[in-house]
């Protein structure tokens, strides 16, 4: 499959079906996304978002999180658990296209309300790609640089478009990334975890399994 990046480059995905077992071995990813399954059924459940948000907070750590405990404490409590839910509404807006001008500005303003540090963008992405996965990828810096280029800029702008670049390219993938999911035995996947997962493997994580190779 070939994926466009928002520079026009190609994204050009090879042996899916392979990386995404092979991640599924990686305890703590297991892990990650056995609490994002459960999560989905939590929330379907009518289960409050700040109770939601205090089972993503820890489960984060799980893929190597940067946030430390004192971060997570803070965002566990008022007023930045609020922050929290604001982004959840209006990540969970469906939508077929970029966020509008108003969306992108909320996210904008939430993800600096939470805080200066300088891994916030990553720490706060593992956290909401546990809360709403269909619209959030990981973002560490290895994924953010391969989507946008080096030379994108690393703040809260790069989460919005990493944002608006994942729902363009889960349309694109569409039935592929789907039916890569439904095959995917060792844990629950949607389509569009389906892609985080093969995003982070391309980005980074074909380090830990070098005999196979991006």
């Amino acid at each position: 499959m070939i994926l466009a990046k928002p520079d026009g480059t190609k994204w050009y995905i090879e042996q899916a079906a392979t990386k995404l077992t092979l991640r599924a071995k990686l305890p703590g990813a297991r892990v990650y996304d056995l609490v994002a399954d459960s999560l989905r059924k939590v929330k379907a459940a009518g289960i409050p978002a700040f109770d939601q948000l205090a089972l993503a907070l820890p489960a984060s750590w799980c893929v190597n999180s940067p946030a430390p405990s004192t971060v997570l404490r803070r965002w566990a409590l008022p007023p930045q658990r609020e922050v929290w839910v604001s982004l959840m509404d209006v990540l969970e807006e469906p939508r077929t296209g970029p966020l509008d001008l108003e969306s992108s500005q909320a996210l904008l303003s939430g993800i600096r309300a939470l805080g200066p540090e300088a891994y916030g963008l990553e720490a706060i992405s593992k956290v909401l790609a546990l809360l709403v996965p269909e619209a959030v990828p990981l973002m560490p810096a290895p994924a953010r640089s391969f989507v946008l280029g080096e030379s994108a800029a690393q703040d809260p702008r790069a989460f919005v478009a990493m944002v608006d670049w994942f729902a363009a390219a889960v349309q694109e993938g569409g039935a592929e990334l789907a039916s890569w999911a439904k095959a995917h035995e060792d844990v629950p996947l949607s389509a569009a975890q389906a892609l985080d997962r093969l995003l982070w493997f391309d980005s980074e994580g074909h380090r830990h399994f070098p005999s196979l190779g991006s």
